[in-house]
C-alpha cells in the first residue's frame, strides 16, 4: 500500500504495469476521501482529492488530477500534505462495500492496511486493529461495477492464496 507514488512516465497511462498484470477497468474520474485514524505519530486526519481510479488484477490505483497534470512537488515547510496518488494492493485490502446512502452519491468504502514501516508508503503505522479507510465517488454511474470488479478480483486473490499455502497431503507407507 502506498500514497504518493511518483510513477515513471508509460505511453498510453499515467501509471506502470506490473509483469503480468492486467488493467480491467478504464479510468473512472473519482473523488477520494482518505480517512487515517489517530496514530501515535499524529492526530486523525483526512484528505480529499479528485482523480481517476484503475481496477488492475492486482491492485487498484487512484490517480489525482494534480499529479497528472503538474510536474513540481516542492511544498512549503508548513504545507498541508497533498493526496497525490494512492496504491492498494489486493494483500492489503480487508473490506470493500458498497454504500447506497439516501441523501449523498453512492460510494464505494475501502478498508485497508498500510504497508510496514519499512517500506515507503507514507502513510502512518495506525497500530493494531487499527485500519485506513478510503471512501470514493466513482463518476460515470460505474461505482457498483467498480465495486464488483475489487471484489472479484480480492476473492480471487484470497483463492490464490490459499491454492499456495495449502498443505502437501501425506499417505500412509504400509
Amino acid at each position: 500500500m502506498a500514497v504518493n507514488v511518483d510513477f515513471p512516465q508509460s505511453p498510453g497511462r499515467p501509471f506502470p504495469i506490473l509483469p503480468g498484470e492486467n488493467v480491467l477497468t478504464e479510468g473512472n474520474t473519482a473523488d477520494l476521501e482518505l480517512r487515517i485514524p489517530p496514530t501515535p505519530s499524529g492526530p486523525k486526519r483526512t484528505e480529499t482529492a479528485k482523480g481517476r481510479i484503475w481496477v488492475t488484477d492486482h491492485r487498484v490505483i487512484f490517480i489525482s488530477e494534480r499529479q497528472a497534470t503538474s510536474t513540481s512537488t516542492s511544498t512549503g515547510y508548513d504545507a498541508p500534505p497533498t493526496l497525490d496518488s494512492l496504491v492498494i494492493p489486493y494483500s492489503h485490502l480487508l473490506i470493500a462495500s458498497f454504500n447506497l446512502p439516501l441523501f449523498a452519491p453512492n460510494n464505494l468504502i475501502l478498508s485497508f492496511l498500510p504497508s510496514s514501516p519499512e517500506s515507503s508508503s507514507h502513510l502512518p503505522e495506525v497500530g493494531r486493529g487499527g485500519k485506513i479507510e478510503a471512501k470514493l465517488v466513482v463518476g460515470e454511474g460505474a461505482g457498483h461495477g467498480i465495486w464488483k470488479r475489487i471484489e472479484g478480483e480480492r476473492s480471487r486473490y484470497v483463492e490464490r492464496q490459499i491454492e499456495e499455502e495449502s498443505l502437501p497431503v501425506y499417505t500412509a507407507e504400509g
